[in-house]
């Protein structure tokens, strides 16, 4: 057996001291050299200066939010969706302020277009028998004439919307109202409205009808996109009286309209005495002049409002009192018209149904496929 000697056993314990010197973590003891140059201290004093006067700046982002919340009040609907593409923060305040900010805009700014431009209702906001009657297919056919001659208005969805007679033409407003802003710079500057061929959908057509629909639906929604909507529809107005302010041959009478109340961003001078402007522009020519029609012309009360650049439906002039009188909301008396013809029907197919029927129960359901009008 070989012998070890004992230098060769000290020089293994020194390798192992070794070995737990590298391993243990090593320390960063380094420290910054301070700087005491003249020109550091300077750059320093103007760096601290420059700090103060942006600390001193008013910066919306470091107020309360109640204090944004009042600002976004004050601000067109479409100042708040910019403002909402600033960062983060702003974006999630106004989603879970909308229908506050939207709420407050539209009392503060469109009093009257509101009143006339009033919201179609959700179906889940019906009981489930009302809504069953309404989203029947039955139902849904003969409401054809209310949507199957417009080539700029899409239906509204029966499954999601009510379809009484109130609701369906509120819809139609909001599609309209949109349509007719998409097409005001054609207006301005003179180009034709592009004319759709008979029976034949068009493809540009299909998706600006679907675009309008999508934002309708979110109007329904969210205050603000309603807001935004009608601050829309106010400018709109505001190009068209403007167009046919200049238009020295029309003796018709005009909304008057001042340059200051034109850049208020408000509806206030539309409260003034003007020409009527309710009936539906059925057609896109219409677009040209928003007129009342030859009803309205054959009727005394109604002689002195034959066209107007305005669609501002329902609502009319009380002579009398001096002011404008809007249409009472009907969608309550349609929907128990349509529970009445319901029940109507219901009566009649018990009234005259055999005895057999008597003992098997009909096959379908006169709820669903009875004439509600």
């Amino acid at each position: 057996m070989p012998h070890r000697s004992r230098d060769h056993h000290d020089d293994n314990e020194d390798d192992d001291d070794d070995d737990d010197d590298d391993n243990e973590p090593i320390q960063d003891r380094t420290a910054a050299i301070p700087l005491h140059s003249k020109r550091t201290e300077r750059m320093q004093r103007k760096q601290a200066t420059r700090e103060k006067r942006r600390a001193a700046i008013i910066n919306l982002a470091k107020l309360p939010t109640e204090l944004i919340l009042q600002v976004l009040k004050s601000l067109r609907p479409s100042h708040v969706f910019n403002l909402a593409l600033v960062n983060r923060r702003f974006h999630a305040l106004v989603k879970a302020n909308a229908t506050v900010i939207g709420d407050h805009i539209l009392k503060q700014r469109y009093p009257t277009l509101t009143h006339c431009f009033p919201l179609p209702m959700l179906l889940s906001n019906i009981d489930i028998p009302t809504a069953a009657l309404l989203s029947a297919p039955a139902r849904q056919k003969y409401l054809s004439i209310h949507h199957k001659p417009y080539s700029h208005v899409q239906p509204p969805n029966p499954q999601h919307l009510c379809t009484c007679l109130t609701c369906v033409m509120a819809w139609n407003n909001y599609n309209l109202v949109l349509d007719f802003a998409h097409w005001q710079d054609s207006l301005d500057n003179g180009v034709p409205i592009p004319m759709l061929p008979r029976g034949q959908p068009m493809v540009w057509n299909e998706s600006l009808l679907s675009q309008n629909a999508r934002l309708s639906e979110r109007a329904v929604a969210n205050s603000l996109w309603r807001a935004h909507i009608m601050e829309t529809h106010l400018n709109s107005t505001v190009r068209s009286i403007r167009r046919h302010a200049l238009n020295k041959g029309n003796k018709r009478i005009h909304v008057e309209m001042s340059d200051d109340e034109a850049a208020s961003g408000t509806d206030q001078f539309l409260e003034k005495k003007g020409p009527l402007g309710i009936e539906f522009p059925f057609h896109r020519d219409n677009y040209y002049l928003l007129c009342v029609g030859s009803f309205f012309e054959n009727h005394q009360a109604f002689a002195n409002f034959s066209y107007s650049e305005a669609y501002l439906p329902n609502r009319y002039w009380k002579r009398d009192e001096q002011k404008w009188v809007f249409i009472p909301w009907g969608h309550e008396r349609d929907l128990s018209y349509v529970v009445q013809s319901a029940n109507r029907a219901v009566f009649e197919v018990s009234a005259g149904a055999s005895s057999q029927c008597a003992v098997t129960g009909p096959t379908t359901n006169p709820l669903l496929t009875s004439n509600p009008y």
